[in-house]
């Protein structure tokens, strides 16, 4: 007789366990946590730090967890990922996170280093052109 462990993997132990100790009630608020979170004005790697700690309680499959992401960070990193970056759908989602600090470490040293574009500045004739401000 042999003794055959009641899982096969980790995952699958931690996974029947969450099924068995975390309450529909629990699932639902780390549902609705991560489907409204947001980037807003932090740092990639504190949104990340957020994020897969209610991943990680979510259940979901890596394509929802994705999309998730991607609804979550500022628009305009989501769409450098896909067009300069070349990242796709299917890849998985520690590739988008490590592609996204990439660019949002590269866009903050530029920052540092040339300023922040402030905003459209008047020319006089009706035309407008951008404006860095240049830390002194």
């Amino acid at each position: 007789m042999t003794n055959k462990p009641p899982f096969k993997t980790w995952e699958k132990m931690t996974d029947e366990m969450a099924q068995f100790f975390i309450s529909t009630e629990t699932w639902t608020h780390v549902i609705d946590k991560l489907t409204k979170l947001k980037q807003g004005n932090r740092l990639l790697e504190d949104f990340w730090l957020e994020f897969i700690t209610w991943k990680e309680l979510s259940r979901y499959n890596e394509i929802a967890l994705v999309g998730l992401f991607k609804k979550g960070v500022h628009l305009a990193l989501a769409q450098k990922l896909v067009e300069i970056g070349q990242i796709r759908n299917s890849d998985l989602l520690d590739e988008w996170y490590e592609k996204a600090l990439s660019f949002e470490r590269s866009k903050r040293k530029a920052i540092e280093e040339f300023g922040r574009r402030r905003s459209l500045e008047n020319l006089g004739d009706g035309k407008k052109k951008s404006v860095l401000d240049v830390p002194r």
